[in-house]
Parts: structure tokens; sequence; C-alpha cells
């Protein structure tokens, strides 16, 4: 159909042309945002070293602890009081024996709302690496590849043992006191089992693969998950 006003035909046209620019711009951003790569672990199972390895063969920061910074600056709190809530199973009386005292510190709940708010701005820039912290129960599985890394007991109680100059008894306790707040903080705060392999793209058994291997796989599992982005 004829259009007989000339300057309605050139505003419908510019219009056209936005809406068009528009979704071009659309197109181009979702081309060049890079899907993150998650890694949950079990202590002990080599999930630092595989992160800052990743980091640098990519150029991509990589968050574990220091999200605990960032965090901490923006609620305006002590670091060292969020790294006492962060992982872990924390006792729900004494949190409420805290509100009671009207303790001025910021709760666990709290903590992870924060927490799910910073992981979610990642994902929207993307081209990062989150180590623990659940995101890849926040995160969705088209956005991110998801590791879990495990290991045998007795291989992690070694390497913790070297790394935090225990003996290795002292470091199965302690590697049981870890896993068992991971999964209960999961469980509390996501509603999920930290040990389903369905939660994840890949699991890998690091106890007979070395950082090479394991590095090897994820960037083999990443490249044909997302297809040319790297």
């Amino acid at each position: 159909m004829k259009i007989r006003n000339p300057n309605l035909q050139i505003i419908i046209e510019s219009h056209i042309n936005e809406w068009f620019i528009k979704e071009k711009d659309k197109l181009e951003r979702k081309k060049k945002k890079r899907p993150l790569i998650l890694i949950s672990r079990q202590r002990g199972a080599g999930g630092l070293s595989v992160a800052e390895r990743l980091s640098k063969k990519l150029g991509w920061p990589y968050y574990d602890k220091n999200i605990i910074k960032e965090i901490a600056e923006t609620m305006g709190v002590d670091e060292r009081h969020l790294e006492f809530l962060d992982e872990r199973d924390r006792n729900i009386f004494q949190e409420f024996t805290n509100v009671f005292r009207r303790d001025p510190e910021v709760s666990q709940d709290e903590y992870v709302q924060y927490l799910k708010r910073f992981m979610k701005t990642l994902g929207e820039v993307g081209g990062s690496i989150i180590l623990g912290r659940g995101a890849n129960f926040i995160l969705s599985p088209h956005d991110a590849l998801r590791v879990r890394l495990v290991g045998d007991p007795d291989t992690r109680a070694r390497f913790s043992a070297q790394k935090y100059g225990l003996k290795e008894k002292e470091a199965i306790k302690l590697l049981d006191k870890w896993d068992r707040e991971q999964r209960n903080f999961i469980k509390r705060y996501y509603g999920e089992n930290i040990d389903d392999p369905l939660n994840y793209d890949l699991v890998i058994n690091t106890t007979h693969l070395d950082v090479d291997g394991t590095l090897e796989l994820t960037m083999a599992a990443y490249k044909r998950k997302f297809p040319g982005v790297l």
C-alpha cells in the first residue's frame, strides 16, 4: 500500500531502521559475550590450581576468595566476618541470638543475597571463572560451563596436609568438616545436592589426572558446548 504522506513514510522507515539496528546490536552483544566457567570442587581436588591456570590461559579473571572482598566493600562490613559466613553451615540458633543482641554485623542470609547478585552480574558481563560459591546453581546452564572436581579422600588428605602443614589424620578430619559444611550450605541456600552429577556438564576425578589433563578436558568441553567462542 502506497502511503500518500511522504513525511509519514520517512518516519516509518526511520523506526524500522532503528529497530533493525537495535536487533543487530543485540545479536552482536550475544556473539561477543563469553559464557563463564564455573568450577565446583571438593577441597584438596586442585580447584584453585585449575582456576589459576585457566585464568592465565584465557586471560580471564577468576573469582575465589576475592569475591568476599568485593562484597565486603559493597556492604561496608568487615571482610573477616564474611569469611566466617562463606560456604559454611552456620548455626541458625547463633544467628537468632545475634539478632536479639542487635548485632550490627551482617547475617549469612544477607551475605548470600549479595553473593547471588554479584555472580549474576558476572554472568551478564561474561568472560570469567568462578571457583565454588554455588555459582552453577545461580547462573543458567546456557551461560556457563559447569565443572565439578572430585578426588579420593586419601589423595585429597595428602595434598591438604602438605598445603596446610598438617598430619594426614588431621587433614582427613578437616576435609570431612569442609565437605559437610559445603554440602549443607548448598542445600540450605540453593535447595540442591552438590554431589548430584546432573548439576554439572563435566565431572572430573583429579585423583589420577594432573592439572594439565584437567585443563585440557575443561577446554575441550567448553569448545564443544560453546563452539566459536574461543
